[in-house]
């Protein structure tokens, strides 16, 4: 077996707790503030939705995420990706913090991550690559964990495939030179952190608190230990140390 060199973290639901309504309701304050600063656009919901499904579906290689979201969003709305970036932006600092009280910090993950470090494993953060860098730092700050030095973590504007496609693990190993089957790759949804995961070649463990549905445990590779994310490290205790 070979040792764990690489610990990579999903962020929502596995190093900070959201709430059910996290989604809708950026959704709908983001296209409202481009309804805002896009007068007679229509159908800005549906861009979005439809661009976000091009991404999710786009296997690694070829144009990076924002470049591909940007052309999708043109070809729907006609806007050029210079009209529309700075909305983003403008977006993200002014309006996005509204919906931090839909979050709440993860007890014990920033001490969790220390240990780790401590250990000698480098940390990656594998959260969904359709937020720009600049709204990861603000989901970051709001779990409480704004100074966690991560040696990997992907980002709209660097990585060139997103969750649920294999080929956004095999990147981020290829982005240490660390083979996939030295990494443990860590989350909580079972279709976009752990199988896809599992089939770049990663060890993966299931942050899962509840018990496991017949559909799910036809779906969770072999062995896969399901457990809170406090106990991670007491997990690691079983591999080989390089």
């Amino acid at each position: 077996m070979a040792p764990i060199q690489v610990v990579a973290f999903d962020l929502d639901d596995t190093l900070i707790e959201l709430s059910q309504e996290f989604v809708p309701r950026y959704l709908a304050l983001l296209t409202s503030y481009l309804a805002a600063n896009l007068p007679g656009q229509n159908g800005l919901a549906a861009a979005l939705e439809e661009a976000t499904q091009v991404l999710m579906a786009k296997p690694g290689g070829g144009e990076r995420l924002d470049e591909l979201f940007y052309r999708e969003m043109r070809l729907r709305l006609q806007v050029e990706r210079e009209g529309l970036e700075p909305l983003f932006r403008e977006f993200f600092e002014s309006e996005f913090h509204r919906l931090q009280a839909l979050s709440r910090p993860i007890y014990g993950a920033l001490g969790m991550l220390a240990q780790l470090k401590r250990a000698g494993y480098r940390l990656a953060l594998l959260t969904s690559a359709l937020f720009p860098a600049y709204a990861i730092d603000q989901r970051l700050a709001w779990a409480g964990l704004e100074g966690v030095a991560w040696d990997w973590r992907t980002a709209f504007e660097t990585v060139h495939a997103t969750k649920p496609q294999p080929d956004f693990y095999r990147e981020a190993a290829e982005a240490l030179g660390i083979e996939p089957n030295s990494w443990l790759m860590v989350g909580n949804d079972l279709e976009e952190d752990i199988v896809p995961a599992y089939r770049a070649g990663m060890h993966v463990y299931w942050v899962h608190d509840r018990a496991v549905l017949p559909e799910e445990a036809a779906r969770l590779p072999a062995g896969t230990p399901v457990d809170i994310v406090q106990r991670v490290p007491r997990y690691l205790e079983a591999f080989p140390r390089g």
